[in-house]
């Protein structure tokens, strides 16, 4: 069965939400773990927003959520290696249901454990809230009223493009909790410790989007907390995060990227920051904070690292589809200049968001073509 029918079973399997169990026809089964972070940065600026917003910052939920989580293990029926796969995800993601099929097939291809591992303040670590049509609408039409230019602005990113132009430097600050919690996740599976991942083993990343950007960082970071054993591949990911843009009513609407930008890229004003020392320590004193700090722009990562992706001795790849316009192709392959990057004519219409539509007819095929090419790819590289 190809990706479009399967896709059609594993969406209604999962409509409810996940399931734990056998995935009907796939012997591949699910499982879920719970995940405490050690925490967050706290940002003092709700006070500087509309009243109409300020759920979106004060919320004892939303902390919970953040620091208290469960996560999914995916085990094939016959496993074959040891230590396992990582997915992480893209941007504004708040459902796993498009990476079910991901992780089917790079667990059962690959014979190892693939954990679906989220974000900070995304999928199941942010309030179910954030995604509820009739309660997002109201500030959809209050962010509009109060910046009239705004474009793409929807129910689905209102949530995190209210938060990033309030405080862009929560997008560093999230990203170092995330790296932070990946080490330690990674830590426990080699180590033998994990309850649901008995026995060790290596430790290798699949990622997709601005996971791949947060997968570079741990790559760029001294010392790195991924092992000198890890194997990476990104897909639709790899550019510094200045020839992004990430304006898209799935992601964040202009005005929110349009302020992470300009002050990622003006990092030489970092000095005026007055939201605390928690910022200005990470980005000043931390390996995570200088590797963040290269990968903002081209000019930043030739003048501290050079041409970093091109020493990895055969562990790293990436793949991207021609016509991405969030990272787009060319992006990608400067950034990884030197290190193995292709890029794939899918051969139907898709966006970076939904990279394998599902389609009427005969262009299905294509779909389930290009799909089945990047996780036999990912699975040979992988195993």
């Amino acid at each position: 069965m190809g990706y479009t029918c399967s896709e059609k079973e594993i969406t209604a399997h999962f409509r409810a939400g996940i399931t734990e169990g056998l995935i009907p026809g796939t012997g591949v089964s699910i499982s879920s773990e719970v995940f405490h972070s050690s925490g967050g940065y706290s940002v003092s600026d709700s006070k500087n927003v509309a009243d109409i917003f300020c759920s979106l910052f004060r919320s004892k939920e939303l902390e919970r959520a953040n620091n208290n989580f469960s996560y999914y293990i995916m085990k094939p029926g016959e496993s074959t290696g040891r230590g396992a796969i990582i997915l992480l995800h893209g941007l504004n993601e708040r459902s796993w249901g498009k990476y079910m099929q991901w992780g089917i097939r790079l667990a059962s291809g690959t014979g190892r454990p693939v954990v679906l591992f989220p974000t900070a303040y995304h999928m199941n670590r942010s309030p179910r809230t954030w995604v509820d049509r009739h309660i997002m609408m109201p500030l959809v039409t209050a962010r509009t009223s109060l910046m009239p230019d705004t474009r793409l602005s929807s129910f689905i990113n209102v949530a995190l493009s209210t938060r990033m132009t309030a405080s862009p430097h929560r997008f560093m600050l999230s990203g170092y909790q995330t790296i932070r919690d990946v080490s330690s996740l990674i830590n426990s599976i080699r180590d033998g410790e994990h309850p649901g991942l008995p026995g060790g083993g290596p430790v290798d990343i699949f990622a997709y989007s601005i996971g791949a950007l947060a997968t570079q960082v741990m790559m760029l970071s001294k010392p790195s907390p991924l092992p000198d054993e890890s194997r990476i591949m990104l897909f639709c990911g790899g550019s510094t995060f200045g020839m992004m843009n990430g304006t898209s009513k799935l992601i964040m609407d202009s005005r929110a990227f349009d302020r992470l930008l300009s002050f990622y890229l003006e990092w030489k004003d970092m000095g005026k920051v007055t939201d605390g020392d928690s910022f200005l320590k990470l980005t000043q004193d931390t390996p995570e904070g200088e590797a963040f700090f290269a990968m903002t722009s081209m000019a930043r990562l030739r003048s501290l690292r050079g041409a970093p992706f091109s020493r990895m001795d055969g562990r790293f790849m990436a793949v991207t589809l021609a016509g991405d316009t969030v990272i787009p192709p060319g992006a990608v392959s400067e950034t990884l200049e030197g290190a193995h990057a292709e890029v794939w004519d899918p051969g139907y219409a898709c966006t970076h968001e939904v990279p394998f539509p599902v389609l009427p007819g005969e262009k299905s095929q294509a779909v389930d073509r290009t799909f089945d090419k990047l996780f036999d790819t990912a699975c040979a590289f992988l195993s």
